[in-house]
């Protein structure tokens, strides 16, 4: 999931694109650590005025081409009150089923539509480490005098910073560190 655009619904209420009684308009964008201009935006218009009738549409470009849709939006009341919102991912489920409500919609790199993490067969990193790694974790940690969870942290950190550094350098960009000659 990690590299994927994600909407939260639970984010956009307190963004106040998403209001109980309201249509809304606006743009929404993402802004990678250490950047300062935003690397996707999209537009979006919601209208709930009806909560049985709520809709979130989004549009934007995928590969330069023009993507216009609206996402179905439920509520559902919490036993402390007020109102829940939810996405009804748009996209059709690979087994059939219906329609999923969830909290989150994903755009991974390569996709057209925001849709679940389920539809698009996303899972977090952590369950994506293989068990074959324990071990070597397990003896990382014990000669280090730490713990596999301390380790495997410590290199998913050292893989974001190599990362950065790659998508710096294929910008054209000078590293960050300079001699002093």
């Amino acid at each position: 999931m990690e590299g994927s655009l994600v909407l939260i619904a639970a984010s956009l209420v307190r963004k106040r694109a998403l209001m109980a009684g309201a249509w809304t308009s606006g743009s929404l964008g993402w802004i990678s650590d250490g950047e300062d201009k935003p690397h996707a935006t999209i537009g979006y218009e919601a209208d709930l005025s009806n909560q049985d009738n709520a809709w979130l549409r989004l549009h934007y470009q995928r590969n330069g081409e023009p993507v216009d849709y609206r996402v179905r939006l439920v509520t559902s009341t919490p036993h402390y009150g007020r109102l829940r919102w939810w996405f009804i991912c748009p996209l059709v489920r690979n087994d059939g089923g219906p329609p999923r409500r969830v909290a989150k919609l994903y755009l991974p790199s390569g996709g057209k539509y925001f849709g679940s993490r389920e539809c698009y067969g996303l899972t977090y990193l952590s369950c994506q480490e293989s068990g074959k790694n324990r071990g070597l974790y397990r003896h990382l940690a014990f000669e280090i005098g730490t713990n596999e969870k301390t380790i495997s942290r410590l290199l998913r950190e050292l893989a974001q910073q190599c990362d950065a550094f790659s998508s710096r350098a294929a910008r054209g960009e000078p590293d960050c560190r300079r001699s002093l000659a």
